[in-house]
């Protein structure tokens, strides 16, 4: 039974037991199962005797603290604090990852494609279609020098967004302020430039590595919700290939780790005749987070495998590079 500070010390010394044994105990118990923030203030309040305005005030502030320092089970021991700058200031955050500037993966498609743009739109740039896009030669010429597109058709695109792939890299290579349009007409910026020089290959990397995780909007690729949920924790996406991926996985064991964490994510997804919102949420994740962002950028790889019953493509996930990428200090 938890003892009042108010109460005579058990030691029989005549003191309250604020002031005698219970000195040095914590005002609020963190391990308690009260989530109400006023009425856990009160009884921390009441069990301490705080009366005064600056006695109620350091009893909130350590409270806030303990809340705070809170690990919950899905966070796969993250604080919620540690979380918190995880998922809104990645960053800003190096106590709890450094990003390795210099590392550049293997095989990156999405820097594969960004630096076949830069080449065709090359140091005097390029017209643009009367929509906007590239041009559909240099579309079909990347297409055809791209190896994992090989059962693709060049001449069966008639536009740049026919490729998607291209498109998206496009985008975000203004969105990086590496590729500006104007007047109809494509061209690199001063700093695109520079960072397509062969020594600065990894700050370019890293510079649309970033662009696509923090201002690309995912959803933009799919039909399913919204679901911005899914992006805003790429990084914890990341943080969870990195202590698990050692092996290979299958995709749902990653997508589960991300519902356990916000589990409320699931209502994002309406429930339909032919699947349910698990499902949905599961190959959204497939799709956003582990084929169009981490394979995409390079930072892991995939099996496809195929269930004999389901339509749905499944995959095995493992993640043998991620470590020279981003070092967790957790």
């Amino acid at each position: 039974m938890k003892i009042s500070k108010n109460a005579p010390c058990s030691c029989g010394s005549g003191k309250k037991y604020k002031n005698c044994c219970g000195a040095d105990a914590p005002p609020f118990d963190g391990s308690t199962k009260n989530d109400n923030w006023d009425e856990q203030v009160s009884q921390a309040i009441n069990d301490n005797g705080g009366s005064t305005f600056e006695e109620t005030t350091s009893i909130e502030e350590q409270i806030r603290i303990i809340r705070k320092a809170h690990t919950l089970p899905g966070f796969l021991g993250l604080s919620t604090t540690q979380m918190t700058n995880l998922l809104y200031e990645p960053f800003e955050s190096p106590e709890l990852f450094t990003f390795n500037e210099k590392w550049l993966p293997k095989n990156s498609k999405a820097l594969q494609l960004f630096v076949a743009i830069a080449a065709g739109i090359g140091k005097d740039g390029i017209n643009a279609t009367s929509r906007g896009n590239l041009p559909i030669k240099l579309c079909r010429d990347i297409l055809a020098n791209t190896p994992e597109n090989l059962n693709m058709d060049p001449l069966r695109i008639s536009s740049e967004t026919d490729y998607q792939d291209l498109h998206v890299i496009r985008l975000v290579g203004q969105m990086a302020g590496l590729i500006k349009k104007r007047k109809s007409r494509f061209s690199l910026t001063k700093l695109g430039h520079e960072l397509m020089k062969p020594e600065r290959k990894a700050q370019l990397f890293h510079n649309l590595f970033k662009t696509y995780a923090m201002k690309f909007n995912w959803a933009f690729r799919d039909g399913y919700p919204d679901a911005s949920i899914i992006q805003t924790c790429w990084l914890f996406s990341l943080y969870s290939l990195s202590l698990f991926g050692s092996q290979w996985r299958p995709s749902y064991f990653y997508s589960n780790k991300l519902l356990e964490a916000f589990p409320k994510i699931i209502y994002e997804f309406e429930e339909r005749p032919y699947s349910t919102m698990e499902k949905q949420f599961h190959y959204c994740f497939q799709i956003r987070t582990l084929l169009r962002f981490a394979k995409f950028w390079g930072v892991i790889e995939v099996h496809e495998t195929k269930s004999p019953n389901s339509l749905m493509h499944e995959y095995q996930i493992q993640a043998p590079y991620l470590s020279s990428l981003l070092q967790f200090h957790v």
